[in-house]
């Protein structure tokens, strides 16, 4: 069990890095126009320029928080359990739909 372990956390590692890795050159493509925006608004005196680069900083923030997640070294549970419904309940269920047909 340990093994396996070891194996999902380099597993992973290896998924998280490529991912943090992509998303690393978005920021830096964010935070270039970002300034690019800031600066066309200083010079020309252009309000929806300081509105952009406002919504760039926004989504500058939200890829930093992503990753910063992927940073962090929580492992979850691989396999997510479907709920299943009781017999009795998609029975109820098939009732109450077909009377309001």
């Amino acid at each position: 069990m340990e093994n396996t372990n070891k194996n999902r956390i380099k597993e992973l590692k290896i998924s998280r890095q490529k991912h943090i890795k992509s998303l690393s050159k978005i920021l830096t493509i964010l935070y270039k126009k970002e300034w690019e925006l800031s600066e066309n608004a200083i010079e020309v005196n252009d309000n929806i320029c300081k509105l952009a680069s406002k919504s760039v900083s926004e989504a500058s923030g939200c890829i930093q928080n992503a990753i910063s997640k992927l940073i962090s070294t929580e492992i979850g549970d691989r396999i997510v359990k479907k709920e299943e419904k009781k017999p009795s309940e998609i029975s109820q269920l098939k009732k109450v739909v077909l009377s309001k047909k």
